[in-house]
């Protein structure tokens, strides 16, 4: 169903702090970095290989501040590539899943595009507490 481990998503307070830490700790270097306007997301996604560490903030302080909870950072999401987004999207909205962007603010009933990816995130409620980003990469 799944396919290989994509990266994992840390919502942060102070991406810079964030991103110095990250290298200062850990080793990571810095892959990317990237905004979505769309989604008021500012994000740095660290190591490459197998899986990385995105992380990212809102520019949107209201919707920063509710996704954090009052911490300066979590774990938000965990993302996999799939090779049949829609037939994916289909079994798990059988099972009472549903989907939205990562901002969350509103459902989604199709995959958008972010680069040359198709993607969907899941709602945690409807998917057992955890938020899962889905990625069809372009062939």
């Amino acid at each position: 169903m799944f396919g290989r481990f994509d990266h994992v998503g840390m919502i942060v307070h102070d991406l810079d702090f964030a991103t110095s830490h990250a290298r200062e700790s850990f080793g990571l270097e810095v892959a990317r970095t990237g905004a979505i306007a769309q989604f008021d997301i500012d994000a740095v996604f660290l190591g490459e290989g197998f899986g990385s560490l995105e992380l990212f903030m809102f520019t949107d302080a209201e919707l920063q501040a509710s996704r954090l909870e009052g911490a300066t950072q979590r774990l938000d999401h965990v993302a996999f590539e799939v090779d049949d987004l829609d037939a994916l999207a289909a079994t798990l909205r059988a099972a009472g899943v549903r989907f939205t962007g990562p901002d969350r603010r509103e459902e989604l009933v199709e995959p958008f595009v972010l680069g040359t990816a198709r993607n969907l995130w899941t709602r945690p409620e409807t998917s057992s507490g955890l938020a899962l980003q889905l990625i069809e990469r372009a062939r």
